[in-house]
């Protein structure tokens, strides 16, 4: 094997014997092959994400096959309507303009039925401040000094919350009780909460409106 000598300067002095090593060339050799395959994959990624705008449109057009094609349509089955009866309204104000179906007269008792949806947000015993006015309206027909039974009443769709259904209705037919004694303080009012143990009607999963019903406050009276 032959031995590279380079050509000695002069009055420079290389120990006989030793070979030629450029450590520091092939490091920058290396280091700049590094470089140009850095810039080079630079340059690809950049034009990757180049934007030239839509494709240019096919020669002779857009056919009425292609636009129908691009378009999704989804069959009117899938669409679940629900009827207007059990939709929860509620006026920005607060107000309440309606409470129920009004007096049931059931023998010598005369039943008053307050719906829930129309009196209190979902999981809320809290009334609007314009209720206790319309309450008042609903028992003015209520004989003075008369016994008043006022009774909560829930669907059997669980809360989801930290209380049960026996446990709102109560708090509901409280809130009731609560307006009639300020309007009414001659009546003596007994107070209880049923859950949904006393249904107005049987409920059907396929019509919400048999839930709404049984979500109601009653107050029942006789006369």
């Amino acid at each position: 094997m032959r031995t590279l000598h380079t050509a000695r300067p002069t009055g420079a002095v290389q120990p006989k014997g030793s070979a030629l090593r450029l450590p520091g060339l092939q490091r920058g050799i290396r280091s700049a092959c590094a470089a140009l395959l850095l810039v080079v994959a630079t340059g690809a990624a950049a034009t990757a994400v180049v934007d030239d705008g839509p494709p240019p449109e096919p020669e002779g057009g857009i056919s009425g096959s292609d636009k129908r094609g691009s378009v999704r349509v989804f069959s009117t089955d899938a669409v679940r309507v629900f009827s207007t009866d059990a939709v929860r309204v509620f006026s920005i104000d607060g107000s309440v303009t309606s409470l129920g179906d009004g007096v049931e007269v059931v023998g010598d008792t005369s039943v008053i039925s307050l719906s829930s949806d129309l009196l209190f947000p979902p999981n809320s015993w809290e009334l609007p401040a314009s209720a206790p006015g319309k309450i008042a309206d609903l028992v003015s027909d209520v004989p003075q000094g008369a016994t008043v039974q006022v009774t909560g009443h829930t669907d059997s769709v669980p809360t989801g919350a930290d209380f049960d259904n026996v446990e709102l209705s109560q708090e509901r037919a409280e809130a009731v009780a609560g307006a009639l004694r300020d309007e009414r303080p001659d009546l003596d009012l007994e107070v209880s909460g049923v859950g949904d143990a006393e249904p107005a009607e049987r409920e059907d999963p396929d019509d919400p409106s048999t839930f709404a019903a049984n979500r109601r406050v009653e107050i029942a009276y006789e006369g």
